[in-house]
């Protein structure tokens, strides 16, 4: 649904054009959940969370379980990676690169510093230090920046309210210096 063919032309359609304003290793994943409005339930905080699953990559080697935010996260979390696992079938059967599967890691301690959590319990839940924590919330900040511009009105207006919760304090102050 992203190119259209008339009389033998191809054009990018409306949704093609959305999914040219989404840069990032899960551009395709990010326009399937915002075209099918996978999203539209979570809160701020829970959108900032997603993102961080979207971008985060940690560094440990070792399989642990991480902790998820409470709520309906779980369930919208789970339509996520199906549409992922969809979409890495689909690049398998045409030979394209696979995509790393998506990374929790990060999305408690977001969800929590969305919600207001002071900075220290949140790297130590994290397990991380100021800097890479700032470094990882810029990239969140900038894909909740990408949908809030492609998606429609309602989770475009969540996007702005998360990078306003993700936007605080010594994250806002690393914007200045």
């Amino acid at each position: 649904g992203y190119l259209e063919v008339q009389n033998g032309e191809t054009f990018v359609s409306t949704a093609g054009a959305s999914l040219r304003r989404i840069y990032g290793e899960r551009d395709l994943l990010i326009s399937e959940c915002i075209r099918e409005g996978v999203w539209a339930k979570l809160d701020p905080a829970g959108l900032a969370a997603m993102a961080a699953a979207l971008v985060y990559e940690a560094r440990r080697e070792e399989e642990w379980e991480p902790r998820i935010p409470k709520g309906n996260f779980q369930e919208i979390m789970q339509t996520t990676v199906e549409i992922w696992d969809e979409l890495e079938n689909l690049a398998h059967s045409h030979k394209l690169g696979q995509t790393a599967p998506l990374d929790l890691s990060l999305s408690l301690p977001i969800h929590r510093w969305a919600s207001g959590a002071k900075l220290d319990s949140v790297l130590d839940s994290a397990d991380l230090l100021a800097g890479d924590f700032i470094r990882w919330t810029k990239q969140i900040i900038d894909l909740l920046d990408q949908v809030a511009q492609t998606a429609g009105p309602e989770l475009a207006e969540t996007a702005k309210s998360a990078v306003d919760k993700v936007k605080r304090g010594i994250v806002a102050y690393s914007y200045y210096g």
